[in-house]
């Protein structure tokens, strides 16, 4: 079987060629944020004329990627907006009412701090499902449902998140406003809560949702250019892309629930590293994966790469309701920027060159200084070593 996997970062995106008869083919080329899918195909291209094949011959095609971690950790998503259950506005900035480091007068709450969905753009309506059973105590206002969905519409919106109290254990509610919204705002990303975590804890349901939204356009738009592409191409192998619990998913149902690819292409390193050091007699792994944007480390002890209880899966601070391998994700890679934030502090990311201008090291019009940069001044990056030249 002649196989391709793709891992998309924010700097470069990296293939390898694994053809019938056992021979192994490499590239590395620099990513295209603007459209990443563009990398990924010329690459592709490259890669099957430098290992003598042609795309029919292709017969899978998987691929990791940070695109959907990377847009949260940028915090550069969609501009989302949501509709809640009337008196539950706040759900997303209140959270667990719980600091990260109790004792710091000064911390920053990244779900505050960078709001996935802006308040004034968290929207309510008279609906309510209650427990046990999901009887219906108050019912669906669907006149403002719609006058929600004009306003959405008005102020821009390109996403949107419904999160009603206690839809998972009736979606009634949900689907109908999903419904109305879509004929708003037919142009529009949208997901209900039950559809992408049907479970009860309603911070965790609501961040996941907005996570989902928050990430949809840019991650849609790119898996859809990305599996046109192929198909243009000619490659007989159907697109699959790696998940953040270490399973495969096809394009189409990535695209309606992004928020499963977070850690998509770290998970597939974990799994890698993890042959790789079976392969080498060692069963414990530690693996480490800098890119361009963050830094990925994961832990399989005697092998085994271990999956998160659902309460501990968080991603740039905000929660997600989604079976992930354990992982611990920071935004510090080789292209993050260094800055006085306005305190005086001096910051390293998130934000990063990424592969356009790239560091200034790069020659391509970067002037800001990145961890590349401070690396090539220390002395650290020589042309005879690591990936000189």
């Amino acid at each position: 079987m002649n196989r391709i996997g793709v891992d998309v970062g924010g700097t470069f995106t990296d293939f390898v060629l694994a053809d019938a008869e056992g021979a192994v083919h490499l590239l590395k080329v620099p990513s295209t944020p603007a459209d990443p899918s563009h990398a990924t195909l010329d690459g592709a291209a490259r890669l099957i004329e430098q290992a003598g094949l042609t795309p029919a011959e292709i017969e899978s095609f998987l691929h990791g990627t940070t695109v959907v971690t990377n847009i949260v950790l940028e915090h550069n998503g969609a501009r989302a907006g949501m509709i809640t259950t009337e008196g539950f506005r706040d759900v997303l900035h209140i959270a667990r009412h719980k600091r990260p480091r109790n004792f710091s007068l000064h911390d920053e709450l990244p779900w505050q701090r960078y709001p996935l969905v802006p308040r004034s753009l968290r929207l309510t309506v008279p609906e309510r499902i209650i427990a046990p059973d999901g009887d219906a105590l108050v019912e669906l206002d669907e006149a403002a449902v719609r006058e929600a969905a004009k306003k959405l519409a008005a102020e821009g919106v390109q996403a949107v998140s419904i999160c009603f109290l206690f839809s998972f254990l009736n979606p009634v509610h949900e689907q109908r406003a999903k419904a109305i919204v879509e004929e708003e705002m037919p142009d529009a990303f949208i997901c209900a809560s039950h559809e992408i975590a049907s479970m009860y804890r309603e911070y965790e349901r609501f961040s996941t949702t907005a996570l989902n939204t928050y990430a949809g356009p840019k991650a849609s738009t790119y898996l859809s250019e990305l599996a046109e592409g192929l198909g243009e191409l000619g490659v007989a192998g159907e697109l699959r892309l790696m998940q953040s619990d270490g399973g495969v998913s096809g394009a189409s149902a990535a695209k309606e629930r992004p928020v499963s690819l977070l850690m998509s292409g770290p998970v597939a390193g974990l799994i890698g590293g993890v042959w790789a050091g079976r392969m080498d007699g060692f069963e414990s792994t530690i693996t480490l994966d800098v890119g361009g944007t963050s830094a990925d480390i994961g832990v399989a002890p005697d092998g085994r790469a271990k999956t998160r209880h659902l309460m501990d899966t968080r991603v740039g601070g905000y929660d997600v309701l989604v079976p992930m391998l354990d992982l611990e994700t920071i935004g510090a890679g080789g292209g993050s920027i260094a800055h006085v934030d306005p305190g005086g502090m001096f910051t390293v990311g998130p934000q990063s060159a990424g592969a356009d201008p790239g560091p200034a090291a790069y020659g391509r019009g970067g002037d800001r200084p990145t961890t590349t940069d401070a690396n090539l001044l220390l002395g650290r990056l020589r042309l005879d070593n690591l990936l000189g030249g």
